[in-house]
């Protein structure tokens, strides 16, 4: 029988070093794998569809938005639609296409018109101006308008601006 002076071993050290082994594998084996780069902060939609200028004309408030494509690259307006912001507000207007032909037989609450190059053929070319006439009362001086544009198959905001009235 062996006596404890005999054994050369701790189980404390043994149990020790198998801990330490084993992190060390472990930290081997995640650094072998590239983890992706989060990024986690929230970047803006670029400016691609410039507001020109905003008209609010009293008593009724006839309101105006004119928007220009500043991007040289030429857009479908058929896969474009547009959401507007009053102070922050989503506005009660339906725009679910920039092409004037298509826009004509939606249902476009909020809006009575769109007008200009921009949306009268398939694609809104670059420096084209395109002028939505909002519903009366929509727009007031003073007020910050925000245009989101909306690539309508991905439902991503491609571009984004605002201008006070």
């Amino acid at each position: 029988m062996k006596d404890d002076r005999e054994c050369a071993t701790s189980p404390v050290t043994g149990t020790l070093l198998l801990v330490a082994i084993t992190v060390i594998l472990a930290i081997i084996l995640m650094l072998s794998f590239h983890m992706p780069d989060f990024d986690w902060e929230y970047t803006e939609p670029p400016v691609i569809f410039s507001i020109t200028s905003i008209d609010s004309v009293s008593p009724t408030f006839e309101s105006w938005i004119y928007l220009r494509n500043i991007e040289n690259k030429d857009f479908q307006n058929g896969e474009l639609s547009a959401k507007i912001y009053r102070n922050g507000e989503l506005l009660p207007c339906i725009i679910e296409t920039l092409y004037i032909s298509d826009f004509i037989s939606t249902a476009h609450y909020g809006v009575e018109k769109l007008k200009g190059q921009g949306g009268c053929t398939d694609l809104w070319n670059y420096n084209q101006l395109l002028k939505m006439d909002l519903s009366n009362g929509f727009i007031h001086p003073g007020d910050v308008i925000r245009v989101d544009i909306i690539k309508t198959a991905t439902d991503t905001v491609i571009s984004r601006d605002s201008m006070k009235a």
